[in-house]
């Protein structure tokens, strides 16, 4: 698929979703006393600053999106001897760390970053949307899912999933990686 087709149906897709998300959160709880979202239960925002927030997560995910499409940045280190874990956290922070490092250290290059989000963000809020918009088919066409319907169900799919595409698009790097190094030798 061409980069300009790929493009735009996840940028269409990101924004049908988190629209649809919105539209059906509204129609069962325009108030918002039933929502499940953090941002809503935790913090107590309205709709306002949640369609805020979410808007603005959705722009930035697309804009670094189009950036590590149409402006790609190499994110493998040019030297032998990294591991797997090695080369997430060289992807996302430019140098040689164990993986856990991403967990609570900022790149010093926001090229890199924006880089690393538009290759992981854009496929994580693509998912998050399948999963909601499966979840409000089930929830207005399967009676037997609303009883087992739960945030903990929906916030466990959702991080295991966003985590085993990670890994996913993190072990594809390393395979690159691999053959970039054993071409060298």
């Amino acid at each position: 698929m061409n980069k300009k087709l790929k493009f735009t149906l996840i940028s269409t897709w990101i924004i049908f979703s988190r629209s649809f998300d919105a539209y059906c959160t509204n129609q069962l709880t325009p108030d918002l006393s039933k929502e499940s979202n953090p941002l809503v239960s935790v913090f107590g925002m309205g709709w306002t600053p949640l369609l805020l927030i979410i808007g603005l997560l959705s722009l930035y995910a697309i804009y670094t999106y189009y950036k590590s499409v149409f402006k790609p940045m190499d994110l493998l280190p040019k030297e032998k001897g990294y591991t797997e874990g090695n080369i997430l956290a060289y992807a996302y922070l430019g140098e040689k760390e164990h993986w856990t490092s991403v967990l609570y250290k900022f790149p010093k290059s926001l090229s890199r970053f924006n880089q690393f989000m538009g290759q992981t963000l854009s496929i994580c809020l693509s998912y998050a949307g399948a999963v909601s918009t499966l979840m409000w088919l089930l929830i207005r066409n399967v009676d037997a899912y609303k009883s087992i319907h739960s945030p903990l169900l929906v916030y466990s799919v959702l991080i295991l999933g966003c985590l085993a595409l990670i890994y996913q698009w993190n072990h594809k790097r390393y395979q690159e990686y691999l053959n970039l190094a054993y071409q060298k030798i």
